[in-house]
């Protein structure tokens, strides 16, 4: 199973554990969290959800192949999941090593705190493949780090150390990696000791506002991404990718 799963002491760890492909996501584990999730959110044994890669990489995000093979199988899935995320009522915290790509990142804009290594490098190279963010991505991104930065890392498809996604406030924090593991525990066992009904509130205070304005902006990420997904030049770069080449992109 590519998503280990393990409950202990109020916390639920999710583990993304596909190595042998950089820890990419493919729909299968997309729905496997998105189950997880559900059963969690009604489990009073569950006070918290923590989300893990390995230790070189967190996720190389979206499956690629499964992205060009089967579109609609992973698109329903991603899409599941993503709703999934941002309706979830209980705290979810994220901890990172290494690389964090795609949807990935999505994925970690979504989570209440985000702790990682001093070596992670986050990225969202959506223009590079011939397409535009979705769910929300360039929405929460601009409204947390400022347009500018958010245009600078998006538009050219730059890669964000985590010095630099701590000072876009898209991370929580950031300890080396000796330290990571050590913070992390104690903040997940804090909230799993914290009174749990208070911290739903308090998470809906928090989050509601922005949900109500994110659901507005993912609909229309998604009405632009799916038109450009279809574009010749999204073929081509994907095409390209994949075997390694050059992508040749030409007027349409």
């Amino acid at each position: 199973m590519a998503i280990l799963s393990n409950t202990e002491f109020g916390i639920l760890r999710l583990t993304i554990s596909r190595a042998q492909k950089r820890n990419s996501i493919n729909a299968e584990m997309f729905d496997t969290m998105t189950e997880a999730l559900s059963r969690a959110a009604s489990d009073d044994a569950v006070r918290v959800v923590l989300l893990q890669g390995g230790e070189q990489i967190f996720s190389a995000g979206a499956d690629l192949e499964e992205m060009r093979s089967l579109p609609e199988v992973l698109d329903r899935a991603m899409t599941n999941f993503f709703a999934a995320l941002r309706a979830f009522p209980k705290p979810v915290v994220a901890q990172v090593m290494g690389p964090c790509v795609g949807d990935a990142l999505s994925m970690l804009l979504y989570c209440d705190l985000v702790y990682a290594s001093e070596r992670a490098l986050f990225s969202l190279p959506c223009v590079a493949l011939g397409q535009t963010t979705r769910f929300g991505s360039a929405f929460i991104m601009a409204a947390a780090a400022g347009l500018p930065r958010a245009t600078e890392k998006l538009m050219l498809s730059e890669p964000i150390t985590a010095a630099e996604a701590l000072e876009m406030r898209i991370i929580t924090g950031i300890a080396d990696d000796e330290s990571l593991d050590n913070l992390v525990a104690s903040k997940v066992a804090r909230l799993a000791v914290l009174p749990p009904g208070a911290v739903r509130a308090m998470k809906a205070l928090l989050t509601g506002p922005r949900n109500k304005a994110l659901e507005v902006a993912a609909e229309e990420e998604e009405a632009v991404w799916r038109r450009q997904a279809g574009s010749a030049e999204a073929a081509e770069a994907l095409a390209a990718f994949l075997e390694g080449r050059k992508p040749a992109f030409r007027p349409e």
